[in-house]
């Protein structure tokens, strides 16, 4: 009896011994972490980014009044150069004297600038002019296009 006991202690801690690690499955902790991404994406908000503000004029024929205020015409930049030419009111400005033309303008020119500018112009130039619009005290800023001919 005492070797049929010995037997089954034996057999005991071989199976013991014998005992596969516990393996976890990979899958349930998969979806869950794909149900967690697709909550957050889907109660996510994007805030709008803020940019310029646009009022464009109705369809239609466009009015022939000359508009009042300061208008800067920008020309196309000649074979060579990184800028076009601008010209303020007919005079002929570079940007680091427009600042100082726009202060000195009169107080009725400076309540809107007007920027007409062609094709090839490059829209770091327009923003140059819009920004030392706005450092001048010119809060309305409209764009112009010259009809085709």
């Amino acid at each position: 009896m005492q070797q049929n006991g010995d037997a089954k202690l034996t057999l005991l801690a071989t199976k013991i011994r014998e005992r596969k690690a516990p393996t976890l499955s990979m899958a349930p902790m998969i979806d869950c972490v794909f149900l967690l991404l697709i909550f957050f994406m889907v109660s996510t908000t994007f805030s709008p980014i803020p940019g310029l503000r646009v009022q464009l004029p109705p369809p239609g024929k466009p009015s022939p009044d000359k508009p009042k205020g300061l208008t800067v015409r920008i020309a196309n930049p000649e074979a060579g150069e990184d800028r076009g030419t601008m010209v303020l009111n007919d005079t002929v400005v570079q940007i680091d004297e427009m600042f100082n033309q726009f202060i000195n303008a009169p107080e009725e020119a400076t309540s809107m600038l007007i920027i007409q500018s062609e094709r090839e112009v490059l829209h770091e130039q327009i923003v140059q002019v819009m920004d030392i619009a706005k450092q001048a005290g010119i809060d309305k800023i409209g764009f112009a296009i010259v009809a085709r001919e």
